[in-house]
This record gives C-alpha cells, sequence and structure tokens, in this order.
C-alpha cells in the first residue's frame, strides 16, 4: 500500500474512530465550516435560493483547494438552507481514491445503510445523529463525490 494511502486511512480511522466512538466524535461541521453556520466570506455564492430556500456556495478560488488529508479534491461546495450551512461535497479525482475513502468509511462506520454498487453509491448514517456520508462515484468521468448532509437543519 502506498503511503499516502497509508496515511489517509490512518487520519481516517482517526476521524472516524470506532462505531462505538464515533458517536461521540460526531463532526461539529465539515472542512472548516460549523453546522448552521452562515456562509463565510471565502464562499462565492453559486446557485440560489431555489424555492425550499437552497443556496450552494463554492471556495471563492478553486485553484487551490486544501487536501482531503493527503488526497488533492478537484472541486468543493457548500449547500445552505435558509442561510444555515447543512452539507458540503468534495470531489476526487480517480477510481484509486474511492477505493481508498470506501474501505476507509466502512472500517470505521462499518456496512453502508444504503448501497447499489451497480450505481456506484453508498451511505451511512453517523451513529446517533442526523448526520449522513454518502459517497458516489462516476465511471465515466472517474469521478469521486464524498458529502456530509446533516439533517438537522
Amino acid at each position: 500500500m502506498k503511503y499516502f494511502q497509508w496515511m489517509v486511512i490512518v487520519v481516517l480511522a482517526c476521524l472516524f474512530a470506532s462505531s462505538s466512538q464515533a458517536t461521540s466524535n460526531i463532526p461539529n461541521g465539515f472542512r472548516g465550516l460549523k453546522w448552521g453556520s452562515a456562509p463565510s466570506s471565502n464562499l462565492k455564492k453559486l446557485s440560489g435560493p431555489t424555492s425550499d430556500g437552497t443556496t450552494m456556495y463554492i471556495p471563492s478560488s478553486q485553484k487551490s483547494l486544501p487536501p482531503f488529508f493527503t488526497i488533492a479534491v478537484s472541486e468543493e461546495a457548500y449547500s445552505f438552507s435558509h442561510g444555515k450551512f447543512y452539507s458540503g461535497s468534495l470531489w476526487l479525482e480517480g477510481k484509486e481514491n474511492l477505493e481508498i475513502v470506501k474501505a476507509s468509511l466502512i472500517k470505521e462506520l462499518g456496512k453502508p445503510t444504503f448501497e447499489n454498487e451497480k450505481m456506484r453509491i453508498w451511505k451511512w448514517k453517523w451513529p446517533s445523529s442526523k448526520i449522513e456520508v454518502s459517497l458516489t462515484h462516476q465511471t465515466k468521468f472517474s469521478k469521486t463525490t464524498l458529502t456530509f448532509t446533516n439533517n438537522a437543519f
């Protein structure tokens, strides 16, 4: 296993801990934004608000996005409902990165609560919370999407 793959697994293991610890380590946000917060000044509006009050933001500069642990991030977006942050997504290039993240999520959160291998979709519910983690992969573009959603907002 390559060094960077091992580091991703180690860091994700620390983030997710074990299933019993995952309850106490519920993330309070995603990539520096706290759940329920207003859009920060380093974000720019991409679309919205929609009729249901959803507005999507992206970083002001997508040129030098911080990595997700050691994996390069090609894009990221943040969704707000009536001005409150509830969901963050990032996109990773390559099937190898899909496999690293998927293996780490399975190891730390257990079997997905929903999976469709043919459609390349996996979802987990964070124990004792309203947070869901979804992982999808577009084979045609070799692009993986990782999304954290807090359904409390």
